[in-house]
């Protein structure tokens, strides 16, 4: 029976992560298709012709391109970086109070963070556009990260707490014994020992940024300052869509974040449990 069993495991294993893979395969196949490959009737799985112009034209290798995708590229990964180092500094030293320190109203603090968690994003679209315009923020990048930022910091906030929880209160009172104030502990002891949930918090603050699309679409007016996720979208208009570039520039949007996956995984696993055990 238990040879039986884990061939079993194995193909319901390779099974689901066929499943998963599927929609990446695709977009990779269907970039590389002619218009005519990817209208044809019967369908044509692989590409009857490999058609690279989707990539050249992203990458700006046409002299005659006037697309802007390089430079969506590097807006969107500035954007997400500002977030991230802006969401990880607030939400840092916030979880590390609400964890050591006990004053009046920290608990409500965290039941309001929670609170935060049950609304949909898009209820911030209005009151952040009304004090961006009366800050002369909209459609600039600074105003776009601060977007950002309201909805990634509660949550990392709340998900750091969860990692400073998990370590003993007794390091921090061992280390301040030695002599170590409060931001040497801080910086020194408890962040090195948090590394793997931090490179879980910031992940999903840099993913929030980075494929974020309404917020985007509604503060940024200039071509010039779209993230990825606006520019990708202007490739599909009214009547007619451009897969070959849709699915080209989705592939060149989706490669960091796998690098960024590759490159982590070590902590993604500890990260993603060492705040659910005290």
């Amino acid at each position: 029976m238990k040879s039986l069993k884990q061939p079993i495991v194995y193909l319901c294993a390779i099974l689901i992560s066929l499943f998963a893979v599927s929609p990446f395969l695709w977009m990779i196949l269907t970039s590389l298709k002619t218009q005519g490959d990817i209208y044809s009737s019967p369908l044509n799985y692989l590409p009857t012709k490999w058609n690279t112009g989707g990539y050249k034209a992203m990458l700006n290798v046409h002299a005659d391109s006037n697309l802007n995708f390089m430079n969506w590229f590097w807006n969107t990964t500035i954007v997400s970086v500002l977030t991230t180092v802006f969401s990880m500094i607030i939400s840092a030293l916030g979880g590390y109070s609400m964890s050591r320190f006990r004053y009046r109203g920290r608990m409500t603090i965290g039941y309001l963070i929670l609170l935060t968690q049950m609304l949909p994003g898009s209820l911030l679209i209005i009151p952040l556009y009304i004090i961006m315009k009366d800050y002369h923020l909209l459609n600039t990048h600074i105003g776009l990260v601060i977007a950002y930022a309201t909805v990634a910091i509660p949550f990392c906030t709340w998900m750091l707490k969860g990692y400073f929880d998990s370590i003993s209160l007794s390091i921090d009172e061992a280390a301040m014994m030695d002599g170590a104030g409060r931001w040497m502990t801080f910086l020194r002891i408890i962040l090195p020992l948090t590394l793997p949930g931090l490179v879980v918090t910031a992940i999903f603050s840099f993913l929030t940024s980075w494929n974020e699309f309404l917020f985007a679409q509604t503060f940024l007016s200039d071509y010039d300052k779209w993230t990825l996720s606006v520019g990708i979208s202007s490739f599909q208009g009214q009547y007619v869509v451009n897969w070959d570039y849709l699915m080209a520039g989705s592939v060149i949007t989706t490669v960091p974040i796998v690098i960024a996956f590759w490159l982590l995984q070590k902590y993604l696993v500890s990260g993603m449990t060492a705040g659910a055990v005290k």
